[in-house]
């Protein structure tokens, strides 16, 4: 869709309902209209520069970055794929420029007679101060999506890829509860209604994550006693060298002669027969290499597993394998495959989210969610 204008070569969308949300917030305290115009006023350009600093992080890790102003706030789209180190910069860029901001303007208010003054001037000194420190502090909360929700779990997946997505999903959810209650407490309707809604978020892409497969150790290979060689048909080291056999010691046992005459050649060495091979699951082996952060290791048995039982399961886990470990060609085979119809919707959301400018990939994910969606004549 076209933008509305460009800052600083950033193409900005505003969406009607970020001014509706805007004026909905400020319409409790807005004494007038005056005061309603200014708080929009103030709102609009710090959550602009909100997303200018995702954008510009986007830019300095060498991605174009478009900016969406919607009623839950703003959205800056990078194009190109990060690392998780990278995106975490591009999560704190943002309230990191509300702060800067925020700090410029309670310094001028300390230095200079801007902050005792009254009307408008000290009404805007105050609104700044809140949106960009109060709220850019909140936005710092660890539930997704807000960007500290974002910026933790970017940490965690670049130190331990991502084991840990279910329990993400939980620290947002707990934070989520611990936010309506203080919305109760303070009797706050919008704060109350944003956690609800993030924890309902979290709630569901938790139950949309598939369940971990537990590692069970083979059990130990049966031991089986050892054989002896068998001496039918055998040729003794004497007929072999053309030698007539010594005759038996008279004082020699049986024990004694049956020993002396072992056949040389039909003696083998006493091996040790341990049974056949305990089975492995390839899945589970693959699921907890990827686990231990062996993304590379853990693709192969993971293609073995789902070519031998294709299941939704098994495919997220080849898929999160195939991505962590760079192995783009092999992705774009498994989506051109028959076996890609085993892909769940949030395996493809996974792929198109990490495709970054990759077409072809994009291309395939969206090529098979066409294909998933019943036609209209068929839905009668």
């Amino acid at each position: 869709m076209k933008p509305h204008f460009h800052v600083s070569g950033f193409p900005v969308r505003v969406h009607p309902l970020f001014f509706l949300t805007t004026v909905a917030t400020g319409w409790s305290f807005a004494s007038g209209l005056a005061h309603l115009a200014l708080w929009v006023a103030v709102v609009f350009a710090s959550v602009l520069l909100h997303e200018l600093g995702h954008a510009w992080a986007f830019r300095h890790f060498g991605s174009t970055a478009s900016i969406s102003l919607h009623g839950m706030g703003g959205t800056a789209q990078g194009t190109d794929q990060l690392t998780h180190r990278q995106f975490a910069w591009v999560s704190f860029a943002g309230p990191g420029a509300g702060f800067l901001l925020g700090g410029l303007v309670w310094a001028a208010s300390v230095v200079t007679p801007l902050g005792e003054q009254g009307g408008l001037v000290g009404l805007a000194v105050r609104q700044l101060l809140w949106v960009n420190l109060g709220w850019g502090l909140f936005n710092l909360l660890p539930v997704q999506p807000l960007d500290g929700g974002h910026l933790l779990a970017s940490l965690v997946r670049a130190r331990k890829g991502y084991r840990y997505e279910r329990a993400l999903h939980l620290v947002g959810i707990v934070t989520a509860v611990v936010m309506m209650g203080l919305a109760v407490w303070q009797r706050t309707v919008w704060v109350g209604v944003m956690a609800l809604m993030f924890g309902v978020m979290n709630l569901e892409q938790l139950r949309q994550l598939p369940r971990e497969v537990r590692f069970q150790p083979a059990s130990p290979p049966r031991r089986v006693a050892p054989r002896r060689a068998s001496t039918v048909g055998a040729v003794t080291l004497d007929q072999l060298l053309g030698r007539s056999p010594a005759p038996p010691s008279p004082t020699a046992t049986n024990e004694t002669a049956t020993t002396a005459e072992a056949p040389v050649l039909a003696r083998r060495p006493e091996l040790e027969d341990t049974g056949p091979e305990a089975p492995h699951d390839p899945a589970a082996v693959g699921q907890l290499l990827l686990d231990s952060g062996l993304a590379t290791l853990a693709v192969k048995p993971l293609q073995e597993a789902f070519s031998r039982t294709p299941s939704s399961h098994t495919g997220h886990a080849l898929v999160l394998a195939l991505l962590e470990a760079g192995r783009t060609p092999e992705l774009t085979a498994l989506l051109s495959g028959p076996r890609a119809a085993n892909l769940s919707d949030e395996t493809l959301e996974t792929i198109s989210v990490r495709a970054g400018a990759d077409g072809e990939l994009t291309d395939r994910v969206t090529a098979l969610r066409r294909a998933a969606t019943p036609k209209l004549d068929e839905q009668g």
